[in-house]
């Protein structure tokens, strides 16, 4: 027979009640069903898996925002090329006009000739994210320009014309260049510039050097050598606030140490410089033939642009399939320079040239709108990459939730019944103690009658 003494000692002998009051308070106030691996083992494995899948899709839809961002920027270059070129395409068709005099079309062509620029202004200066969706500085050189990599064997004697041009680019992130010019008693002086115009080091444009190749000041040196086939952007400009002409210095976090110009006398130039921080042109300017020697220990990849990413093309994540490797959505770099477009040589000066202007002008036309046909399908293609994303990233959090987030309302109940039935002990052990008491006192009145 179970008395009460004997139930009351059953529940104050099992934690039963008491840890899941606790297990249920922890839950109630985390949210989390399972707080330690003890919870539930399994589950925290297939939650911790959930959990990683969830921040993956939640970064790639991150991704998919920046690359319609990229696009965008893109084609909104691209819109204002396709509007200056309607407003040459007018001024072309203006200048068709029989009744403009020769002054008339000079005026005409004035406009014409700087909405070229501005082309090429979108084209080099549309930036999104430190990089050029339209086309890069940096491919000037890549494709123009040879690499030191590519113009010299490591160590070796290297014989070629000095004049007018670049000779080599040495890539950004290369260190411990070295270059040694025998100019064998001509007047051949190394020069070194960056790929807007900056000259770095080297002898001033009062040398004789550059005099005797018709250059002797900024105007002289931007239309003679800076040029896009030469490497350099088309607004490069003269600057030489910071030219090294002897001895060392550091421009841009690179020192370079220059032996400066040792004509006449002795005929061997040097340089080292130890890191590029970007790409930096070469040129040896004179009137004969050199050999140079160059060393280095580390060259930059070809087309780098140091702290900068390489313009184009670009792949936006668009899924991130752990079993079969993530895929890309791939923007392709859209080059829209005068020089792409046919129209370096183009004006309305006459008639003719008037109607030779419209016919590239069509083209180019045509070219432009394409290539914002083709932005506008990766930004859609972009958006249902996000779309579905999106709806398996919701799939994925209420998988994990049911794993992972407490059940408010069964934890509650759990609580609530540990609850009652933790009172209820309590009462039945005060009751069990004052029926003890009872007992006690009556069987000390009989005890105290009889005596």
């Amino acid at each position: 027979m179970l008395t009460t003494s004997s139930f009351t000692q059953s529940l104050s002998s099992t934690p039963l009640f008491s840890k899941t009051l606790s297990t249920a308070y922890e839950r109630l106030s985390s949210g989390l069903r399972i707080n330690k691996a003890a919870d539930d083992s399994a589950g925290l494995q297939i939650s911790t898996r959930l959990t990683s899948e969830s921040m993956a899709k939640g970064q790639l839809r991150r991704n998919l925002n920046d690359g319609i961002s990229y696009a965008q920027i893109a084609e909104g270059g691209l819109q204002e090329s396709a509007d200056i070129l309607q407003r040459m395409r007018q001024l072309a068709m203006q200048s068709q006009n029989g009744i403009n005099s020769d002054a008339d079309r000079r005026a005409l062509d004035k406009e014409f000739q700087q909405l070229k620029n501005a082309l090429n202004g979108i084209a080099y200066n549309t930036e999104a994210f430190n990089r050029l969706p339209l086309l890069g500085d940096n491919d000037l050189l890549s494709d123009n320009v040879p690499s030191i990599g590519d113009t010299f064997v490591k160590g070796t004697p290297t014989r070629l014309n000095s004049g007018l041009r670049s000779v080599a680019y040495i890539p950004a992130g290369s260190t411990n260049v070295s270059i040694n010019v025998d100019s064998f008693s001509l007047d051949d002086d190394l020069q070194v510039f960056t790929a807007s115009g900056r000259h770095l080091v080297g002898t001033p444009l009062s040398d004789n050097v550059w005099t005797s190749n018709n250059i002797s000041s900024a105007s002289d040196i931007k239309r003679l050598l800076f040029s896009t086939e030469e490497g350099y952007t088309p607004t490069a400009s003269y600057d030489s606030s910071s030219l090294i002409t002897n001895g060392a210095g550091t421009i841009n976090g690179t020192t370079f140490t220059f032996s400066g110009d040792q004509h006449p006398g002795i005929t061997t130039e040097s340089l080292t410089i130890d890191n590029t921080n970007e790409p930096l042109i070469i040129a040896v300017i004179g009137q004969g033939v050199f050999d140079a020697t160059v060393d280095w220990d580390t060259l930059g990849s070809p087309g780098s642009g140091g702290n900068s990413f390489e313009a184009g093309p670009v792949d936006i994540t668009a899924t991130n399939s752990l079993s079969d490797g993530t895929d890309y959505i791939n923007l392709i770099k859209t080059p829209v320079g005068l020089s792409d477009l046919d129209m370096v040589e183009s004006d309305v000066l006459t008639f003719e040239n008037a109607e030779a202007a419209l016919q590239q002008i069509d083209n180019a036309l045509a070219y432009v709108s394409e290539s914002r046909a083709f932005y506008g399908a990766k930004m859609n293609q972009m958006a249902s990459a996000l779309k579905v994303n999106d709806r398996m990233h919701e799939g994925l959090m209420a998988a994990r939730s049911q794993i992972l987030d407490t059940d408010f309302a069964a934890e509650t109940a759990k609580s609530t019944q540990a609850q009652i039935v933790e009172q209820a002990s309590i009462s039945v052990r005060a009751q069990a103690k004052s029926s003890d008491e009872q007992v006690l006192g009556l069987l000390d009145e009989t005890l105290s009658q009889r005596s």
